[in-house]
């Protein structure tokens, strides 16, 4: 565990820890004395999944984080403090904590006794020990050898494209990255629109093995995650397997010989075939922007742009500014043009669910950047905090009772979820108009849910801004027109209208054995793959965020990431194990796990009959959200199992 010493005297020290994580802190005080003692007073944390948390507008002031009193968290300061003491003079070891000290910590983190494999799960994760056991290790000089004949092409230089070429480095495999943009980062290359931020923990929103100390803010601007992703690029040598501005436009399984020809195209428009073993696609799902489908796109006079291409000279300073859209992106790009157009026109189709986050917008203070990279085990720790909740979440509140017949909620805990988001939401809106454009009509978590501090509604009640629940009949030379003679005028249209989520691979010609082609076996919106990873007709293709893998209730997509990579390279270490050409997965493994995750999807709140969202396709079928917990799916993808697949003989 590399740290860095603490050289700064009692009084820096006492100020850091006013801005440390108070559960993280106890942990490390363990991990400095030795004495497991403080685990079994008065002094505990209280879990609280997030949507719940603080959903009731009423503030006790005598509570802080987690459930702690202030007076607790006081007292834990001086204990930190003494221990920190103890630690930075002392030239001995840490004490050793034992399997049952470990075990101990882990269950008063959660507030209750974890079973072997829940244990296993959080271990890996937070690598206490240091070891990552999600890389592959080629041990015999064989295995390296065909590993070193053994080629990838990887599509998308974005989080699991990276991803995949630092694994790859790892067993020595060789492999080329072609993206199509002119940087690394994916989506967060792309997404610079004002207010654009990850709505999951920076500190749990990065690579296990490469933890970021220096988020300036809990939930990191994209500017923030993109330099994160560049730095790891870097530091992991990843940059020079990259093809930049180039696009892959074509691939095909040559069954002759066993390999991916993928057709790729070059800034210059000049086409060249590359040949690989596997082919990775590392697309992510929400990378193509989706223009709304209305009429005079091309009549509008002023400056029309999506959220997700946001030129670097917009000025809309001044300007009569229109949003079409409500969802993520709009949630973030409305109150920062609120402050700064002369009038802000939004158009809605539906409103969105929030949950209140105090530190949504909030930078990360000084002193908590010090714990984490000075204070033993602290951000190990802190990141087992954020994971934990996320990983918990609110699954089983999403979950559908069939013998509940609201329309409003999809079970008795859904409800009670669906009253404390009102409670919060009434809180900020005294407006009953607005209130009544604002507050949801279908179950929570039947959209993305979204999470703010306020800044949202309160942008709504400013003067220059006029909240339109109606949809955009047409653009004309001079805005929008909504209703048959409404023109709402603008200098400027933002389109935050989302992607084409439910086309993957798009717009990528992917053709696999005997000549079928991916758009022909889906159809157009059909994206089904086994653990959202393998398709059976397409050996050796593996995908990253695939078809069923976004995450909707808990955890995060960098963890997600890397249990796809996980899966990725043992299945390519399986191939070099049994000298074998290639795997293919067998159809009927595939159809029972889509059968599994169309029946779960359609017994969640985001699966409902009455909800329209982006998870589904034109058909109702959910097509992007993971069903299960993410522990299932960890489990899932921990090591692929021989009997899914074909094998293929190199002859």
């Amino acid at each position: 565990m590399d740290l860095d010493s603490i050289v700064e005297d009692q009084d820096f020290i006492k100020q850091a820890l006013q801005s440390a994580n108070i559960p993280a802190l106890i942990m490390s005080i363990v991990h400095m004395t030795g004495d497991t003692r403080i685990l079994e007073g008065d002094i505990k944390p209280r879990f609280v999944d997030p949507v719940s948390a603080g959903s009731d507008a009423s503030i006790d002031e005598d509570m802080g984080e987690d459930g702690f009193t202030l007076e607790q968290m006081e007292i834990v300061r001086r204990w930190a403090l003494e221990a920190i003491e103890q630690y930075s003079t002392s030239t001995a070891p840490l004490p050793e904590l034992n399997k049952k000290d470990i075990e101990s910590m882990l269950s008063y983190m959660c507030g209750r006794k974890l079973t072997e494999e829940y244990r296993s799960f959080i271990e890996e994760e937070i690598g206490l020990d240091g070891i990552d056991r999600r890389g592959i290790s080629l041990k015999t000089p064989e295995l390296c050898a065909r590993a070193s004949s053994f080629s990838v092409i990887i599509i998308g230089a974005g989080m699991g494209g990276i991803l995949a070429s630092i694994r790859l480095q790892e067993a020595g495999i060789a492999h080329t990255i072609i993206e199509k943009n002119a940087g690394v980062g994916g989506t967060w290359y792309e997404n610079r629109y004002p207010g654009c931020r990850v709505d999951v923990p920076g500190h749990s929103y990065s690579y296990s093995f490469e933890p970021n100390y220096d988020w300036k803010h809990h939930y990191p601007v994209s500017e923030d995650i993109r330099t994160y992703y560049e730095q790891c690029a870097e530091k992991y040598g990843v940059g020079k397997f990259v093809r930049l501005n180039t696009e892959v436009v074509r691939a095909v399984f040559d069954e002759e010989v066993l390999l991916w020809r993928v057709h790729i195209v070059g800034k210059d428009g000049v086409e060249e075939v590359l040949s690989a073993n596997a082919l990775i696609s590392a697309v992510g799902q929400l990378n193509r922007p989706k223009f709304p489908e209305i009429d005079g796109l091309d009549d509008f006079q002023g400056e029309l742009v999506h959220s997700a291409m946001w030129p670097s000279d917009l000025e809309c300073s001044g300007k009569r500014v229109v949003v079409i859209g409500s969802g993520a992106s709009a949630f973030q790009i409305i109150p920062e043009m609120s402050r700064v157009a002369k009038q802000l026109t939004v158009f809605q189709r539906s409103p969105v669910w929030m949950f209140p986050n105090p530190i949504y917008h909030l930078e990360v203070a000084e002193g908590h950047k010090w714990a984490l990279r000075k204070i033993p085990f602290y951000s190990k720790w802190y990141r087992f905090g954020l994971f934990y909740s996320a990983v918990e979440g609110v699954y089983e509140q999403t979950l559908a009772d069939p013998n509940w017949s609201s329309p409003l909620s999809v079970s008795a805990s859904n409800d009670v979820m669906r009253d404390n988001l009102t409670m919060w939401i009434k809180s900020q809106v005294n407006d009953q108009a607005l209130l009544e454009k604002v507050l949801p009509k279908y179950p929570p978590f039947g959209k993305r849910i979204l999470q703010d501090n306020g800044t949202y509604l309160s942008s709504l009640h400013r003067d220059n801004v006029e909240l339109v629940a109606k949809e955009v009949n047409r653009l004309v030379p001079n805005g929008v027109m909504c209703g048959e003679a409404n023109v709402h005028e603008a200098d400027v249209i933002i389109c935050a209208t989302g992607f084409y989520a439910e086309r993957f691979l798009y717009p990528i010609n992917i053709i696999g054995r005997g000549g079928v082609t991916l758009s022909e076996q889906w159809g157009i919106d059909e994206g089904r793959a086994y653990l959202g990873i393998t398709v059976p007709n397409f050996p050796n293709l593996f995908c990253i965020y695939g078809p069923n893998t976004n995450l909707v209730v808990a955890g995060s997509i960098a963890h997600n990431a890397e249990s796809q990579v996980n899966y990725t390279m043992r299945s390519i270490k399986l191939l070099l194990e049994r000298n074998q050409a290639a795997m293919d997965c067998r159809q009927e493994v595939y159809d029972e796990y889509n059968s599994r995750v169309d029946s779960i999807n359609e017994r969640t709140a985001w699966g409902a009959p009455s909800v329209n969202n982006w998870y589904k396709n034109s058909a109702g079928r959910v097509t992007s959200c993971l069903p299960f917990r993410i522990i299932d799916y960890w489990k899932m993808t921990k090591t692929p199992d021989p009997e899914d697949y074909i094998f293929i003989d190199h002859n």
